[in-house]
């Protein structure tokens, strides 16, 4: 298993197939250090690790998402793919579009 990031759109967003809200986005284009990155924020407030390997919340201030980033899940009720593309304003993640939603995985 690869490292990424875990991502929360605010708001959440909503598969364009069925309409639930899709939640456990995540993404390789960040630092990859299984961070949570949250829009509208600037650095990111968590680390999905046990918390003796986390990195301290001062040293956190310093990551930063890229200008340009692609995040991915998949919807729990329909299964479909969805994908979207997040941009950042002045470091700060600031936009979030759905740019895809294909046919359910297989398993």
């Amino acid at each position: 298993m690869g490292m990424f990031d875990w991502y929360t759109p605010v708001p959440q967003l909503a598969c364009p197939r069925c309409g639930t809200t899709v939640d456990g986005w995540q993404g390789k284009d960040g630092p990859c250090g299984l961070f949570e990155w949250v829009q509208g924020m600037r650095s990111p407030p968590r680390q999905h690790v046990d918390e003796e390997c986390a990195i301290p919340a001062s040293d956190r201030e310093r990551f930063r998402l890229p200008a340009h980033f692609e995040i991915y899940t998949d919807c729990e009720l329909c299964r479909a793919w969805l994908e979207a593309e997040g941009s950042c304003e002045g470091d700060v993640w600031s936009r979030i579009e759905l740019v895809g939603a294909t046919r359910p995985r297989l398993r």
